[in-house]
């Protein structure tokens, strides 16, 4: 009786596998698949050249799977036949088509599987392209050309004509190239060659000097093999100024043709160029003095725009200036806008373009922006240093910790990406190597010290580490440095981090946050921050809370930077907190996106974290 049963079951499975290979089933699920991933992979190509959202393709995998069962089910439930699709119960056997169709499904899967190893083969060896280490002897550092015109005033041109030398050479694909903070750190150092190629890794520089007289410019270059001091190439260039970026193409082509071969001419290295050297003169002026974060910046950039208005780089520098300079959000996105219709690619733009928004808490129009310029150029510092301040504020510490840690790969003397990187160690819990690295600069920034000391102070003030860092002496500069409101502010905030709890230096502070009764004193918000971390020490929770709120609810105002260090957990923790964060814009940013493991909303809607 159980044999008989058995013959029968086995029977009935027989029959239903010969059904699935009679009715094509099989082969239509093969057909379905190969087909898919083909439409998937050229899809996510087609995207990406489209810039399309990402939840276009997310839509379309949905689709696809979706399909998959369907596929499958038409297939049992239906035939093609030459009088159309008919039921498969409604086909005379004698006159089924699903024999020969078969077969033209065999040929479909056989051709469509030699499309797909095809394209894998080709994917895969452009990807190795891109991923293949780059050369060792193939890097090279740019130094700072040396100003041997009559007037000292003119280094802001040497410099300039540096730093459009390194833009020039980092676009050679294959090359390897130190950052300008990294390159201008030898400035005024007398160090030979070899400690320099050492010190930033590289096995090239490139070394020279700059004279500019009236319309007249004399460049020098030198390409300097560190290891034996042996002279790779060199020229010198007498041109009129109209001609000065033919030179910085012909510089950056002659270093490509000695450390990596001819460029195509693909590679367009000195872009957006003018024929209005006053502009170009002065957006260099303006370039200097927004290095220096100079109010002057904005009016020498104006006038450059003005002298040139279809020279995108000086659009994109005026937008930065009015970004980081006068803290005008609007401003820096008209004018970034106006960069970006002259050139889309243009990299500070869009830095600039996501920057505005990140600090009027655009957070999901900013990303895009910031997306799109890594994608041009992933290896600028600055910008990765944006970003991962970007990614901290709304919670993503671990991408923020990857990005900054990338970013100090390629420039480590870059102040803002150690302040990012900084927070973004504390964000991850990573407090004793944020101390260790903080350690570090504190040594070497003694213009910056007490700034320094007081921007660190979340990250450090953790329970991880040592408590006795809170009777650390804070470390000063001298008055004749300082103003004496900004002694008397880091004064007092000591004095409340080590513990004291008189009510006039606690009301003191408060007077600087959320904003400053010496406005114009407060040199943007830092010193607001430093009153707010000494305050959230002192345990002024509900004071910071109401401000907080308060500062959210300010369209225009500078947004002060979030931190997920375990310094801010009573904060977190505060019954108000989430409140803050729906004002802030971050909870729809969440909602949109993804929610972080140590926010929550309930499911009486309130918004809690840890």
């Amino acid at each position: 009786m159980v044999n008989a049963g058995g013959v029968r079951y086995d029977h009935g499975v027989k029959k239903f596998f010969s059904e699935l290979q009679r009715r094509n089933v099989v082969k239509v699920g093969g057909a379905y698949l190969i087909l898919a991933w083909l439409i998937a992979q050229v899809s996510e190509l087609a995207l990406d050249s489209f810039e399309a959202p990402g939840w276009v393709m997310k839509t379309l995998l949905l689709l696809l799977a979706l399909g998959f069962p369907l596929a499958l089910l038409f297939a049992w439930a239906f035939e093609l036949t030459p009088d159309g699709i008919k039921k498969d119960e409604d086909v005379d056997r004698s006159e089924s088509a699903a024999r020969p169709t078969g077969g033209n499904l065999g040929y479909v899967i056989i051709a469509a599987a030699v499309v797909a190893v095809g394209y894998f083969l080709w994917d895969t060896g452009d990807t190795d392209d891109e991923t293949a280490p780059a050369d060792p002897e193939s890097s090279v550092a740019v130094l700072p050309f040396v100003n041997m015109s009559a007037d000292p005033a003119q280094e802001y041109f040497s410099d300039g004509i540096t730093e459009e030398i390194i833009n020039a050479v980092v676009k050679i694909p294959g090359l390897s190239v130190p950052a300008r903070t990294s390159v201008f750190a030898f400035r005024d150092h007398s160090v030979d060659i070899r400690e320099i190629g050492a010190s930033l890794g590289v096995a090239h520089v490139l070394e020279g000097s700059v004279r500019s007289q009236g319309d007249q410019v004399r460049i020098t270059a030198q390409l300097i093999k560190v290891d034996d001091g042996f002279h790779v190439w060199s020229e010198t260039f007498d041109r009129k100024l109209e001609n000065i970026f033919a030179v910085q193409e012909e510089i950056a082509g002659a270093i490509a043709a000695a450390l990596v071969g001819e460029l195509g001419t693909a590679v367009n290295m000195v872009p957006n160029q003018t024929r209005n050297m006053a502009a170009y003169d002065t957006y260099l002026k303006g370039r200097a003095a927004l290095r220096r974060r100079d109010r002057e910046a904005v009016a020498l950039l104006e006038q450059a725009t003005a002298a040139d208005p279809e020279f995108a780089p000086a659009w994109a520098a005026l937008a930065i200036a009015y970004q980081s300079i006068t803290e005008d959000d609007h401003k820096a996105m008209e004018t970034a806008q106006k960069a970006l219709a002259l050139d889309a690619n243009n990299v500070d733009a869009l830095n600039a373009m996501g920057g505005a928004l990140r600090r009027t808490r655009r957070w999901l129009e900013a990303e895009p922006y910031f997306d799109k310029a890594l994608a041009i150029d992933p290896n600028s510092a600055e910008l990765l240093e944006d970003y991962a301040e970007f990614l901290s504020y709304v919670g993503r510490n671990e991408e923020a910790l990857a990005f900054t840690s990338r970013g100090m790969e390629i420039d480590s003397r870059l102040l803002p990406l150690v302040f990012a990187h900084l927070d973004a160690l504390g964000s991850n819990g990573l407090v004793e190597d944020a101390f260790e690295l903080a350690q570090q600069v504190l040594e070497g920034e003694a213009d910056n010290l007490t700034w320094l000391y007081w921007y660190m102070l979340p990250t450090l003030r953790s329970p991880a580490l040592d408590p006795g860092l809170l009777t650390q002496e804070v470390p000063t500069e001298s008055a004749d440095e300082q103003p004496q409101w900004s002694i008397d502010l880091i004064e007092a905030a000591a004095q409340v981090v080590k513990g004291s709890s008189d009510e006039a230096l606690i009301d003191y502070l408060k007077g600087y946050y959320p904003l400053p009764d010496r406005l114009e004193e407060a040199r943007g918000h830092y010193s607001a921050l430093i009153a707010r971390d000494a305050l959230v020490n002192a345990n002024q929770l509900d004071y910071i809370i109401e401000k907080d709120i308060w500062w959210a609810k300010q369209a225009d105002l500078v947004l002060h930077e979030y931190s997920w260090t375990p310094f801010y957990a009573r904060l977190r923790q505060h019954p108000r907190y989430g409140e803050y964060l729906e004002h802030a814009g971050i909870v729809a940013y969440w909602d949109a996106t993804e929610w972080p493991d140590w926010c929550e909303r309930a499911a009486d809607r309130v918004v809690r974290c840890r």
